[in-house]
């Protein structure tokens, strides 16, 4: 045992190395006798290996005690210098995080036998690193338990719902992270993959959510829509000009949702993807006149991510009066600012003394008004806000959607996508903005399929029962 100062490490370090190897720590202080094996114990950490026993460390914890640690025998293998575990996402020495560093040998190992598969894998993996990194998930954290693991299917099942992937592509995804747990445990680096678990699976999109089932706005039900928030747009802006901004958002989040194909990822901003172009669209990237607007797509190719949408008529037209009544003061201002008053507060409050904030709501009237002359950006209205927004225009306009939901984001893109592929498919091709042709077919077979049965029974000479 060796008493000496040393820089302590986290809770998730300590306990993975005491479940690593089988290390129990005991606080003996005067009125406890308690084991830490699973609670935070800050001042331990392990130095060296001896032989077939740990070299320990320690630091007292209370002036009324000391931390007294037992070493036993691991049952395996003794770590060698190229096999150790992998360092601690908070170690001082460590470049890259532990799973950062599996991730990486991970996708090494596979290149060696399939670069398409590794190519695939590497941005779903990197995309699931940084999920990790926001919620301050390390290997260690990600080998307790088996919560991290249902979260992650709990955000596929989100995107299936809300950005419209497929549920096979949001299996696919939690595929490639649970074969790199896998390997992590096949390397020593963790006990089991908690990707495994029924806690874990169960949350993952069902095989039977297919296209098919998947919601898309009707011709009525888009027309019903467009026209509501139409009306209620233009009676409040001739009433209150400026003070119309929500309602004047609102039609133009309707419209361009109804009429350009953009999935909410790419205009509204992403909770759990700072990214830029997952902040919520920008007055900079909008070019009323070219009736185009520049937003990050899902193109796997860094060079092809960025993608110009087009703007149609009524969409140009919902965002030139948004636009006259936002007023925004920079290119960087969001096309569609949350209406949240807190955030707009939390945005002043990061900029503004608390004294020259109450002066400037006493001077301006209002919290945007504050933001707008300070040219202080305010944060885009989310994914999830645009849902719910979505749900109460849905309720507000009496629109019937069937199974008691609403009409939800995605399912303009499917529905203005199926109204332009019955004219034209390549064009719908372009809508979307699919890299190839069979994808946009692959989501309307349904149409195909239909016309090819006009077509066959023209050419066998059926008469329509009709």
């Amino acid at each position: 045992m060796e008493i000496r100062p040393k820089t302590s490490p986290s809770s998730e370090t300590v306990n993975s190395c005491c479940r690593r190897f089988g290390i129990a720590v005991y606080n003996l202080s005067p009125d406890k006798n308690t084991e830490y094996r699973a609670l935070s114990v800050p001042d331990v950490c392990i130095l060296d290996i001896v032989g077939s026993f740990y070299s320990l460390s320690c630091n007292a914890i209370q002036t009324s005690g000391y931390m007294h640690l037992h070493a036993v025998r691991s049952s395996r293998r003794m770590p060698q210098d190229s096999d150790r575990p992998y360092p601690a996402a908070d170690s001082t020495n460590a470049d890259t995080s532990a799973l950062e560093r599996l991730v990486e040998d991970f996708l090494r190992s596979k290149r060696r036998n399939s670069q398409a598969y590794a190519t695939s894998a590497e941005s779903v993996l990197e995309r699931f690193v940084e999920w990790c990194g926001r919620r301050g998930a390390t290997l260690e954290r990600i080998d307790d338990n088996d919560r991290i693991l249902r979260e992650y299917a709990k955000h596929l099942q989100r995107r299936v719902d809300g950005d419209g992937i497929a549920a096979s592509t949001a299996n696919a995804y939690f595929s490639y992270v649970s074969a790199c747990l896998s390997y992590g445990v096949r390397d020593g680096v963790l006990t089991r993959n908690p990707a495994l678990s029924a806690s874990a699976q169960e949350e993952l999109p069902t095989a039977e959510q297919t296209q098919a089932d998947q919601q898309f706005w009707t011709p009525a039900q888009r027309e019903e829509l467009v026209a509501y928030v139409d009306e209620r747009a233009r009676t409040v802006i001739n009433d209150r000009a400026f003070d119309a901004y929500i309602e004047a958002r609102d039609r133009a989040i309707v419209a361009v949702l109804a009429y350009t194909g953009v999935r909410g990822a790419e205009v509204f901003r992403h909770p759990q993807d700072d990214r830029d172009g997952r902040q919520g669209l920008r007055w900079g990237r909008v070019d009323l006149d070219a009736g185009t607007a520049r937003v990050l797509g899902k193109s796997k190719e860094e060079s092809k991510r960025w993608q110009e949408t087009s703007l149609v008529k009524p969409a140009r037209e919902a965002l030139r009066q948004l636009k006259r009544v936002q007023r925004p003061p920079t290119d960087d201002w969001p096309v569609f600012e949350t209406a949240h008053a807190p955030s707009l507060h939390r945005a002043a409050d990061a900029v503004l003394s608390e004294t020259t904030k109450v002066e400037a709501l006493e001077t301006y009237g209002g919290i945007r008004e504050v933001l707008r002359h300070h040219e202080i950006t305010p944060p885009a209205l989310t994914t999830d806000g645009a849902r719910r927004l979505m749900q109460r225009l849905t309720e507000a306009a009496e629109i019937d959607v069937p199974n008691g939901t609403y009409l939800q984001p995605h399912g303009a893109r499917r529905g203005i996508g199926e109204a332009v592929y019955r004219e034209d498919r390549e064009q719908a091709q372009d809508l979307l903005r699919h890299q190839s042709l069979s994808t946009t077919k692959d989501h309307y077979q349904h149409i195909d399929a239909a016309e090819r049965t006009e077509e066959l029974d023209e050419t066998l000479g059926f008469e329509d029962d009709a």
